[in-house]
């Protein structure tokens, strides 16, 4: 996985290019307007363009400014999606900016396609209120990565999933940090998308044998794929998380609420 080139899309401090620091990942331009994660920027990374404005990437990939790499990553702005925000969805410009980092994969793609290479593997992040909100904008972003017509609708969208189609193979699942190494509960929702040739859910789900002991026996496969009101859902782990109890305040309530093991639509 080493010499992969990315380009950071709502890049802040650039966390990402920390976590990815070990695997070699090279990355080729950031994207942050705010004065001072930009100073971060031009201090932690000299050698890396900040482009600024993202509404600008897909004409400086279109004209050859900046490169076109293999990974674009990016955690739009999540304030429309947020349960301490106001909630517009696409209603808010932050929000619409979900469908303009979309604008940007399709330049990207492009430009590999016309130099012979692979679609360009996709990764952004949310808060998890993107998957309730009132205007679809989640609904609104995998139906263009995936190359649809019409906007996917559900009447609740899972906490986990797969999408194939017509251009693009997708995966999401919301996770929490403190599975991952980190003291402090922070659940967020991660997009993995890439080409038809790229399967996404190898990345973000686990896989387990469905042989299961019990008693001294082994038990007879389970069920792993079934239909429910009309969708396809497939178990994708064999546990469950901890329950929780909160206080009744608002907010230990919704993170109580929102926490949980589920198993995953594939439409």
């Amino acid at each position: 996985m080493s010499n992969i080139s990315v380009g950071s899309v709502c890049s802040g401090i650039e966390a990402a290019s920390v976590a990815w620091s070990d695997i070699g990942f090279n990355f080729q331009w950031f994207s942050e307007i705010s004065p001072f994660p930009s100073k971060i920027l031009s201090i932690k990374h000299p050698h890396i363009a900040n482009l600024g404005d993202m509404c600008d990437i897909p004409d400086k990939i279109k004209n050859g400014i900046i490169n076109a790499p293999d990974l674009i990553c990016g955690g739009t702005p999540c304030q429309a999606f947020s349960l301490a925000g106001w909630k517009k969805g696409l209603d808010d410009n932050r929000g619409n900016l979900t469908l303009k980092f979309v604008d940007i994969i399709e330049a990207n793609d492009e430009a590999r396609k016309a130099l012979g290479q692979a679609p360009s593997v996709v990764f952004w992040e949310n808060v998890e209120g993107v998957l309730r909100d009132k205007t679809n904008a989640f609904g609104c972003l995998l139906s263009l990565l995936a190359g649809y017509d019409k906007e996917i609708t559900v009447s609740r969208w899972p906490q986990a999933g797969i999408v194939r189609g017509p251009k693009r193979n997708i995966a999401w699942r919301v996770i929490d940090a403190k599975y991952f190494g980190l003291p402090q509960q922070r659940r967020r929702l991660y997009v993995v998308a890439g080409g038809k040739d790229f399967f996404p859910e190898q990345v973000l789900f686990e896989w387990f044998d469905s042989h299961q002991k019990n008693n001294n026996a082994v038990k007879a496969d389970a069920p792993l794929v079934f239909t429910k009101q009309g969708h396809s859902i497939e178990v994708f782990r064999s546990y469950t998380d901890c329950l929780y109890s909160a206080y009744g305040t608002k907010w230990n309530g919704n993170a109580a609420a929102y926490n949980g093991s589920r198993t995953y639509a594939n439409y």
